[in-house]
């Protein structure tokens, strides 16, 4: 019995690990992704899930964990198997993780308030600020990039912290993405008519970032399902991409989603 035991568990731990039970990872990031009645929403979340369904993935709301964006993404680097969104693809990045995308498009720009004796509309501009930034993120990534002393950056773990850092006046500018710094300063009761974009420092295309142990022909079906979900038929809006991110327009320009392509539609169209 001890020797057929013995067997079995040889057996299965030399068995492949299941082709697609990802570790799904994302942060608290509204309105790309967000946490609402105790479960993850969004388009980001909505359209990743979308995506797995598809390939036949049964993955569930309640099996993404949603962290502060540092700890998100150190677990992505050291989890097998790991799936961690909307993920900014940037140079630095791009041997770390394998791709697909993009999700969503996002813009990182430099926020300041309308009253503030600074305007920075250059990269020299931001020399001497105090620049508030959320740790680990593309804004911060840039900043440094470009030369802004490590000793000026104000960095805080979560998005709503950077917000409230802003609005306090404990740093001059925030660097970080203009479409979550609005919303945050509309659901904190912050005026976001008081504060201005002065400088945009890029804009960057959003991802699913894959372990790099991720079968690569599971990763190309990954891409070829979010390609077809572009397809609207000859008939603009009626892409699943489009009926996705339908509920979300309040918060997004049109532009922020990947364009639709006429191609055959698979699937309903868009309602």
């Amino acid at each position: 019995m001890l020797a057929a035991c013995l067997a079995a568990w040889a057996f299965c731990t030399a068995c492949p690990h299941p082709v697609g039970a990802f570790t799904l990872l994302t942060e608290d990031l509204p309105p790309f992704n967000y946490v609402q009645d105790g479960l993850p929403r969004g388009p980001g979340v909505d359209i990743v899930i979308q995506v797995l369904h598809r390939n036949g993935l049964p993955v569930e709301l309640g099996d993404i964990r949603v962290l502060p964006w540092p700890r998100a993404f150190n677990q992505a680097l050291n989890t097998p198997d790991a799936l961690l969104f909307s993920t900014a693809r940037t140079p630095e990045r791009e041997g770390l993780f394998k791709w697909v995308g993009p999700v969503m498009h996002v813009t990182v720009g430099a926020v300041v308030h309308k009253n503030s004796r600074v305007a920075p509309r250059q990269w020299r501009d931001l020399q001497g600020l105090r620049v508030g930034t959320v740790r680990n993120t593309v804004g911060e990534q840039l900043l440094l990039e470009q030369g802004v002393p490590s000793a000026l950056l104000h960095s805080v773990t979560t998005p709503a912290d950077a917000v409230r850092m802003l609005a306090a006046g404990r740093v001059d500018v925030l660097a970080f993405n203009i479409h979550s710094t609005l919303y945050m300063m509309e659901q904190g009761n912050i005026d976001s008519a008081e504060y201005a974009v002065t400088m945009v420092l890029r804009q960057l295309d959003l991802y699913m970032a894959l372990s790099r142990d991720t079968d690569d022909a599971l990763v190309a079906r990954l891409q070829s399902t979010l390609d077809a979900m572009r397809c609207n038929g000859g008939a603009p809006g009626t892409s699943a991409l489009a009926r996705i991110a339908r509920p979300y327009a309040p918060f997004f320009t049109p532009d922020s989603f990947p364009a639709e392509r006429n191609c055959p539609r698979i699937g309903p169209p868009a309602p």
